[in-house]
């Protein structure tokens, strides 16, 4: 496994050396890619180069836009962005390109804040998801690099049984999954199960995850209903040692990439974190 983090939520430069230097510094074997754009072709050499003599993978070049926005001009914006993402990770030959199915709600931000929307969950969603990710995959016809796609709980992609659903509908090799187990803690039952939530992902979907992400959650205190929200890896309740051994199992060079965090610190505290559970479970970071 190569552990990884978004690094760029802490450090100001962009250069490619400045990011492969923190990776090294931290210990790191993967990293999202830095900024740039496809048409960067000096650029995109750099990366490339300074990446794989230092034996860091581009885990990700990320495309966090809302594919199914109401709005056609907006909508179609945003699946531009999506395949022009994809085609850099193929270019940069990164393991993936992850983005999220998408929501009918009209802000554009892609998170869970604005996302909701009662269509999400419909028929229609399904088959305009499908939609869209043959559109993108024909596009851009990928080799090296996959799109992936996120779960989130406030959109169609809400667990395993619907990603295989997905899968088999777009029928293209270009598909395959990113796993962020937090996202799938949306419920007490689970919240005191994350055990047998992580081993269901993996034996449900096993060989196409390539690549996932490390957070973690506890439930919110002053909540009154259910509240539950994304603490510092080891903060929280997901079952670590699980996850960890079932990534190992899978792949010893598959990235999984530390984010959403404040700062330099709480990053440094899920690093050392993941690495403690990893050598106690056995599994080379």
């Amino acid at each position: 496994m190569r552990l990884g983090a978004t690094i760029a939520d802490y450090i100001s430069s962009s250069d490619p050396q400045a990011h492969v230097a923190e990776c090294q510094k931290q210990g790191y074997r993967a990293s999202p890619c830095p900024e740039v754009s496809l048409d960067q072709s000096a650029r995109i050499r750099e990366i490339k180069r300074v990446f794989s003599d230092a034996d860091i993978v581009i885990a990700e070049v990320p495309a966090w836009v809302n594919p199914l926005h109401p709005d056609p001009v907006k909508q179609r914006t945003n699946r531009d962005i999506i395949a022009r993402a994809l085609a850099l990770a193929d270019e940069l030959g990164a393991v993936c390109a992850p983005t999220v199915v998408g929501s009918y709600n009209e802000a554009d931000a892609w998170d869970s804040h604005v996302g909701h929307h009662s269509r999400n969950f419909s028929r229609q969603a399904f088959d305009d998801v499908v939609q869209w990710v043959r559109q993108i995959l024909d596009r851009v016809n990928p080799t090296r690099s996959k799109l992936s796609l996120e779960i989130c709980p406030w959109t169609l992609l809400d667990g395993p049984e619907v990603y295989l659903e997905i899968i088999r509908a777009v029928d293209h090799p270009g598909l395959a999954v990113h796993l962020d187990p937090a996202n799938l803690v949306i419920n007490p039952r689970t919240y005191y199960g994350t055990t047998e939530m992580i081993n269901h992902c993996f034996d449900q979907l096993g060989p196409r995850i390539l690549s996932c992400h490390a957070k973690d959650v506890h439930y919110t205190l002053d909540a009154r209903t259910v509240g539950i929200e994304e603490v510092v890896p080891g903060r929280g309740v997901l079952d670590y040692a699980t996850f960890l051994t079932r990534i190992g199992k899978l792949s010893p060079d598959m990235p999984l990439i530390i984010e959403h965090l404040a700062n330099r610190q709480e990053f440094d505290e899920a690093a050392g974190f993941v690495r403690r559970v990893a050598c106690q479970v056995g599994v080379a970071l």
